[in-house]
Formats: structure tokens, C-alpha cells, sequence
């Protein structure tokens, strides 16, 4: 619209038309086709156009009072003030002194917000304009999809609030709400006040209402406070405070509880009628570090309630089924030759009576020593050192110090074509019990590890694409220098041992190739393949081949086509597959994934006495797609498929309507939903979901729970 102005600026120029300025210091100046002056009141007519820093004025006729400072409009008023907003109007009066402006009729138009009010009559008396019989939309002006009508209104134009009398809700031509006051703001930057609300329906929750109250006094920190009442099931309240300290710190802390009622709480069976706790998450960059190639950082994450419920009652939350809760509190400092850093890390099972015997990690130590040179050409060394106290009420607990140094050689014969590497790596690892009822020997275990490395980097051109290969073969032989104490999975396979696993390593003869295809013309990747084949042998000289491991990606126009598998040659059977294709084209998106697997989490650090074949297995199917069938429409459907238990984890469907004033999300899903039921039993939730958002004046949302059933 301004490059219109002032094209307009430029025809009267070129075509001699009058300009009239008030006076020499003036920044209000009018072109007109004839400007005339009677005392002090100034006349112009024929295509007006007045301005000046804060005005853009065009109008048939002007009148302009230089004693009173007014400005009379008549005839296709436009005015836009500080670029920010229009008026469109037959008739406007402005006073510059008393800050006083009249329109009849008046359409306004906000254009950093996108919201139009259409007014029988308006005036503005300093930042207020008072409204009459208007309607209010971010629609298109013609027919919008969606507009509030009102008797009388005021706009607050500094707070860019919006208060209306007798309002009507109309979708298209239609009145579907209606109410006696509705205020609201067309602001969505950052300030005090009421936030959107959440309004909802449940069969079983009965009528949903929340509305945060949000406060920001100052910059760097705010505070919301957001209750809610659910009819049929109960109320809470909830509190979040943000500060921002740092220019590299963020604080989050966050609190409430939810109260159930009786009735539903016995309905359900649920643990208990009350959900409370709290969160405190705090990052940081550049905690104690001013150098600027170094760099800290502290993470703090703290988590505690009482049960699941808590999480999944919270306002607006995405419903949950993991049932384990991990705070956690890390700090780290990282140069260019070392690294250390420091974990703690505590954890609740929220499905458990107690947390005895739930392990713990207090604290967790790393200091790391990059690859360093030394006085020898291509001998490299470096180091790392952990520390670990695993620590709970009842139960073994146990101390963990573990050094692992390699120092590695290497060198390229045959005009750079061969690599050869050669390592030696010491491995210390010590365990130190506590609790020990079964009076467990603290254990120690040191090895050493001759490692030989030869590999080939080739790459061969063709017409259309390059071909690269990589070949790898690693010849290790270990060394136990001292083997004392008990050491899980060594010498030790009780069941409470298992947290502290202790890995000897055999002597094997590893192969792996990794080859690729690229594109000559974009080197975009055409094909990716890889192979891990080990040879073990045992104390006997005796050799069995590992588990295979082949995996694949295919590239092709519209998406990629993957497998991986672990194959065991002594069962002939497939321990792990997983296979994927993705699909995308245009507006069209699709994602295939299965996973096939067997249970080896209770045997995998046991003796070697059990079979493959014997284990459970796990096989799922999962299905995601989309697909934008409009410009403003895209429809989703997910499902995660138990192939085992022949069930469905989880079905998901939506449709999304995005259009440029109005947005609506129609979703329906079905699944498993961890819950603080008394047997810790899961239930399955089937929801429908509902969202209107208007733009940018309200959202409603409705979700209806069909049942909650026990799996």
C-alpha cells in the first residue's frame, strides 16, 4: 500500500499539481489538485494526499483548521498511521491536540496482528477506540469464514486489547455462541495477561476448562498459573515460573497437584485421589568458562511426584506410559586436548510401592584425554577414566572404576593404499561392593588388548556414478594380567551381580566392508552397504563365526528402502531385523517400519548354555502417513502394530485444516496409557480430539474419552 502512495506522489508531481505546505518548519504537507485559504482554515480537493512521519492521508476532500490543529476527511478516506494500522472510512475528523479522532463508518485494519473491525461508528480518544455495531474477523472482508458481531466495543490500542458487548460468534453467516461480554487480546507477544483458554468435553471427564494466567513483569522471567476443572473427574491448579538469569541460562520450575474425585477414583480403581509434584530444569553454556575455544555447560533436571497421574493430569500435556522418572544433574568442561564431566543421576519407578531397591548413579565421573602425539612419528595416545557409584537402600550397591588407555601406531604402504594400524589397549576395571549380604569378593579385572588393523580406502569412477570401498580387518588378541574377585558374567552369573557386567574380551579375527554408489553428477548417495562378520575362538584354539550383521540403504527418487539383520550361524536363525521404506512425493509422505527381535536382555551377559530359539521374541509393524490433499488440507494416520500380542499399541488419525485465519485439528487416537491404578495395570484410552483455533483471538479445544478399559 505505501509503494502506492508514492507512486501516487510522483504522478502529481510530474503532473504539476499544487503543494501546499502549513509553514516552513512543518511536517504536515498536502497535495491536492486545487489547495485554497480562507483565514485559517485551508481547503483542498481533488485526489487529497496528505502526510507526514506518522500519517499517510488520501481523501476527495480536506479541511484543515491551522488555529485548532484539525484535520475534517470527506469522501474514500484512507489513512495508514505508522505503517502499522488503516482506516477506511467516508468521513474521518482528527484532532492532533486533544489526541481526538472520529469515523463514520470506520473498517480498521491491524496489519502486524491481521485483524479487520468493520464500524458503524468510531471514535478514539487517546489509545481508545470505542466501537458501535461492528463486526470483527481475521478473515477475508468478503464473507469470512468466522466473525464476532457486537453492539458497542472499545479497542485499546496500546495494550491491543478488545473488550465487546453483546457478541455473536458466527461461522460463515451462521450464529452458533453467543454472549454479554467477551474480552480478549489480538496481541501475541510477550506480556501480562490471560492466555487462551482450553475449553473441553469427556464422557468420563465431564466439561474441560483451563485458562493460564500468564505474568511477565520483566524481561528476563515470568510466571503462569493455570487452573482447570474437570466436572465429572476433579480440579487442579498448576504453576510455572521461567527465569532467564544468563544470556546463556534458561530456569524452568514447575508445580501442582490434581485432586480426583471419589467417584472417579474408585471407578477406575486409581492408587491415589491426590496427583502432586514438581520439575526444576535448568541449563547453562559457559558456567565458569571465559575462554573462547573452551567450552562448560551445566544440565539440571529434577523430577518428583507421586505417581503417573501426575504427569498426565497436567494442563495441555501429552499423556505418557513410562513409568520411570530420571532427575539428573551434569556438568561438564571440554578443551581441545581433555574433557571431563560429572553425572548424577537418580531415578523413580513410579509403578513400584518403594524405590529401595531401584538403582541410582552417585555420581558418575568421566575425564577423557584426547588423542595425543608423541614424541614418535604416528604413535598417538589417549585415556579415559570413569568412576561410578551405584548406590540404593536395599540391595547389592557397588563402586566402579574403570581406565582404559590405547596407544595406537599406524602407516600406509603400497603408495598409500594399505593402512595399517597397530594398538595396544590396557583396560583396568575395579568393583568394590556394598550392602554385600552374600559376601561377594570386590572384583578386579586387567587386561590388555593387541589390536592389528590393515585397510583399504578405493574409489573408482564410472560414466554416471563413483563407487568407494572400504575394507577392514582387525585381528585382536587379549591378555588377562589379573582376574580377581567375583565378576559378573565371568566367573559369576548370580542375578544380583548383574548390574556391574564385566566383559572379557576373546580373541577374534573381525571383517567388515562398507561400499557406497554415488551420483557423479550431484554425488547424491545411490547405495550403501555393510558387512560385520567376527571370527571368535575359545581358551581351546577352537573358532565359531559371531553373529552377521548386513545392513543396506537403497536411494531413490522418492525416499529410501532399508534392512538390517542380525544372523546367528550355529542356530541358522535371524536374532534381529528391521526393515524400512519411506515414500515421499509431493504431498504425499509414507513410512514403513518393522522390527523383529529376540529377548536376550535376561541372558545376555550369562554362559553361552542357551538357545536362541527358546527366547521370546518381539515383532512389530509400524505405519505412518500423511498426505496434503489441498492446500490447506493434510490428513495423518499412524499405527504401532504387536504382531506378538496381536494388538495395537497405538492408532492415531488426523485431519488439519490450516488456513490463514482459522486453523482446526480433528484427531482421534487409541492406545495404551500408563496410569497409577492400583495393580499397575495399563489402561487403553480411545480419545477424540478437537481443536478450533481462531486466529489470533481464541482456541477451543474439546477431547472425548469413548472408555478407559484395563489391558
Amino acid at each position: 500500500m505505501l509503494k502506492k502512495f508514492f507512486l501516487y506522489v510522483v504522478v502529481c508531481i510530474l503532473l504539476t499539481i499544487k503543494i501546499y505546505a502549513l509553514n516552513s518548519d512543518s511536517k504536515l504537507q498536502i497535495l491536492a489538485k486545487t489547495i485554497e485559504t480562507n483565514g485559517s482554515i485551508v481547503t483542498a480537493t481533488g485526489d487529497v494526499f496528505v502526510y507526514s512521519p506518522t500519517y499517510y492521508i488520501t481523501a476527495k476532500k480536506v479541511l484543515y483548521d491551522k488555529k485548532k490543529n484539525t484535520l475534517e476527511l470527506f469522501d474514500n478516506v484512507n489513512i495508514i498511521k505508522n505503517e502499522k494500522t488503516t482506516f477506511l472510512s467516508n468521513y474521518a475528523f482528527l484532532d492532533f491536540s486533544y489526541e481526538f479522532d472520529k469515523f463514520k463508518p470506520a473498517l480498521l485494519i491491524d496489519n502486524v496482528n491481521n485483524v479487520w473491525i468493520n464500524s458503524k461508528n468510531a471514535e478514539k480518544k487517546n489509545q481508545i477506540l470505542n466501537l458501535e455495531h461492528s463486526t470483527l474477523s481475521s478473515c477475508d472482508c468478503y464473507n469470512p469464514a468466522w466473525s464476532i458481531s457486537f453492539t458497542t466495543g472499545d479497542y485499546n490500542t496500546t495494550d491491543q486489547w478488545i473488550n465487546t458487548y453483546n457478541t455473536t460468534l458466527f461461522i460463515n453467516e451462521i450464529p452458533i455462541f453467543y454472549t454479554p461480554y467477551f474480552g480478549f487480546s489480538i496481541n501475541t507477544t510477550r506480556r501480562t495477561g490471560l492466555l487462551r483458554p482450553t475449553i473441553g468435553w469427556s464422557k468420563d471427564e465431564g466439561f474441560l476448562y483451563a485458562q493460564p494466567i500468564y505474568y511477565a513483569p520483566k524481561l528476563n522471567w515470568d510466571v503462569e498459573y493455570i487452573p482447570q476443572l474437570r466436572t465429572l473427574r476433579g480440579n487442579g491448579h498448576h504453576l510455572i515460573y521461567r527465569l532467564k538469569d544468563t544470556p546463556d541460562s534458561i530456569f524452568k520450575f514447575k508445580t501442582g497437584f490434581f485432586k480426583e474425585k471419589i467417584t472417579y477414583l474408585q471407578k477406575y480403581n486409581l492408587k491415589n485421589e491426590k496427583h502432586y509434584g514438581w520439575d526444576l530444569d535448568y541449563t547453562r553454556s559457559r558456567l565458569f568458562n571465559k575462554q573462547k575455544n573452551n567450552q562448560d555447560g551445566l544440565l539440571i533436571s529434577l523430577h518428583n511426584l507421586n505417581d503417573i497421574d501426575y504427569i498426565n493430569t497436567q494442563y495441555d500435556n501429552k499423556i505418557t506410559n513410562n513409568k520411570l522418572i530420571q532427575s539428573k544433574i551434569k556438568y561438564f568442561y571440554n578443551t581441545n586436548k581433555y574433557y571431563g564431566g560429572i553425572d548424577l543421576k537418580y531415578y523413580k519407578d513410579t509403578s513400584k510401592f518403594n524405590n529401595d531397591d531401584t538403582m541410582h548413579e552417585i555420581p558418575e565421573i568421566h575425564l577423557h584425554s584426547y588423542s595425543t602425539k608423541t614424541f614418535i612419528k604416528n604413535l598417538l595416545y589417549s585415556a579415559d577414566i570413569k568412576y561410578s557409584n551405584k548406590i540404593r537402600k536395599t540391595g547389592i550397591k557397588g563402586k566402579t572404576t574403570t581406565i582404559f588407555i590405547p596407544l595406537t601406531y599406524s602407516h600406509k604402504l603400497l603408495n598409500d593404499y594399505l593402512n595399517i594400524l597397530y594398538s595396544e589397549q590396557i583396560s583396568l576395571i575395579d568393583i568394590k561392593y556394598g550392602n554385600n549380604i552374600n559376601s561377594y569378593t570386590n572384583g578386579n579385572f586387567f587386561e590388555n588388548k593387541h589390536i592389528v588393523s590393515l585397510s583399504t580406502d578405493l574409489l573408482k569412477p564410472y560414466i554416471n556414478y563413483l563407487h568407494t570401498l572400504n575394507l577392514k580387518m582387525n585381528i585382536t588378541i587379549p591378555n588377562i594380567i589379573k582376574q580377581k574377585g567375583d565378576l559378573y558374567s565371568i566367573n559369576n552369573t548370580n542375578d544380583n551381580l548383574s548390574v556391574f557386567p564385566v566383559t572379557k574380551t576373546k580373541k577374534n579375527l573381525h571383517f567388515s566392508l562398507n561400499q557406497s554408489f554415488y551420483n557423479k553428477k550431484d554425488l547424491t548417495q545411490i547405495f550403501n552397504h555393510k558387512i560385520n562378520q567376527s571370527v571368535i575362538y575359545n581358551n581351546n584354539g577352537h573358532s565359531k563365526l559371531s553373529d552377521l550383521e548386513n545392513e543396506f540403504i537403497l536411494y531413490y527418487k522418492y525416499g529410501n528402502l532399508s534392512n538390517r539383520i542380525l544372523y546367528n550361524h550355529q542356530e541358522n536363525i535371524i536374532i534381529n531385523s528391521s526393515s524400512s521404506i519411506i515414500f515421499s512425493c509431493d504431498d504425499f509422505f509414507s513410512k514403513v517400519y518393522y522390527n523383529y527381535s529376540k529377548d536376550t536382555s535376561n541372558v545376555s551377559s550369562k554362559s553361552e548354555s542357551y538357545s536362541y530359539s527358546d527366547l521370546p521374541y518381539a515383532e512389530a509393524l509400524t505405519l505412518d502417513m500423511s498426505y496434503k490433499f489441498d492446500k490447506y488440507y493434510t490428513a495423518k494416520y499412524k499405527n504401532e502394530y504387536d504382531l506378538v500380542a496381536d494388538i495395537s499399541k497405538r492408532k492415531e488419525y488426523v485431519l488439519n485444516i490450516d488456513k490463514k485465519c482459522w486453523n482446526l485439528d480433528i484427531k482421534f487416537t487409541d492406545n495404551l496409557v500408563a496410569s497409577a491404578t492400583a495393580d499397575n495395570s495399563a489402561i487403553r484410552q480411545k480419545i477424540f480430539y478437537v481443536q478450533v483455533v481462531l486466529k489470533p483471538i481464541l482456541k477451543i479445544k474439546q477431547k472425548y474419552i469413548q472408555k478407559n478399559t484395563k489391558e
